[in-house]
């Protein structure tokens, strides 16, 4: 009996935590060098964990041999449906408390910046709100440009996520996708 008891307690303790919102903050830059800082925050700031990019390791790495056989035998076309619907399923499960964006960007052909900001400027007008304020500058110099930088406030509960992760891992697309990859490790090892 205490036994149960101290499985539904646990199992309460963890729903708990699960519904207590994940802060993300995050900065990123492109200019003659590019940096990124994302900072997230759990338990009302009481934990906080910082990525920065990874230091290049100065020695040489010895060469990954990557082969196409892998990838013809993978169920790509159904796995990039399940992706679908796993990001279409999380999409509206963020909150975003703040985004500003400024970037500038242009191709070596002016004419392929219009044609970049035909794209963009006409999705620009549906996420201008007071939360998100994106600037976007096309540059028709004629010479390739990409700058600018972004920076936002994320909010997201952990709880909302468990039924769309759990569709997504335990789908047969997928499933059979993690199988043949654990396949082909085991078999380069041996």
């Amino acid at each position: 009996m205490w036994v149960l008891v101290a499985l539904a307690c646990l199992v309460a303790l963890i729903i708990i935590l699960l519904c207590i919102p994940v802060d993300i903050f995050f900065r990123i830059e492109r200019y003659e060098k590019s940096k990124f800082k994302v900072h997230f925050g759990w338990l009302f700031g009481l934990i906080k964990k910082e990525l920065k990019p990874a230091e290049r390791k100065s020695h040489k790495e010895k060469k990954r041999q990557f082969s196409f056989g892998v990838l013809k035998r993978l169920p790509v076309r159904r796995l990039l449906k399940s992706i679908k619907r796993f990001l279409v399923d999380i999409s509206g499960r963020i909150n975003i408390r703040k985004i500003n964006i400024d970037m500038t960007a242009g191709f070596d052909d002016p004419a392929e910046t219009g044609y970049l900001c035909a794209a963009v400027y006409p999705v620009l007008t549906f996420y201008s709100s007071e939360k998100c304020h994106i600037n976007f500058n096309a540059s028709f110099e004629g010479k390739a440009i990409l700058q600018g930088y972004g920076e936002g406030e994320l909010r997201f509960f952990p709880i909302r996520f468990i039924i769309p992760i759990i569709r997504f891992i335990f789908s047969g697309t997928v499933f059979k996708t993690i199988r043949i990859m654990m396949a082909e490790r085991w078999k380069r090892k041996k």
